[in-house]
């Protein structure tokens, strides 16, 4: 049995953070493709992507996203309006 692929928007708020730790714990049974969040604290996402190494990272805030992709460079970084709506194609 394959590993559920999940992309999680709004990663750095109370529910998400929980909602890592949830995956974090199971890493055979989830595999965790993208997070996405606001930009409002881009150093906890780029944390988060450090730690858990999603493929894509979406940030709603085009400021945000060129500190979050100049970070992480190893993360494809989307940037603006439509960037958290992007992730439900991940």
């Amino acid at each position: 049995m394959s590993a559920t692929r999940v992309a999680l928007a709004g990663s750095t708020g109370s529910i998400g953070t929980q909602a890592l730790d949830v995956l974090a714990a199971e890493p055979e049974r989830f595999e965790l493709t993208a997070i996405g969040a606001t930009g409002r604290q881009p150093e906890v996402l780029i944390e988060q992507a450090r730690a858990h190494r999603p493929k894509v990272v979406a940030v709603s805030d085009e400021s945000a996203a060129r500190t979050v992709s100049e970070a992480l460079p190893e993360c494809e970084v989307r940037g603006g309006a439509d960037a958290m709506a992007s992730l439900a194609t991940e």
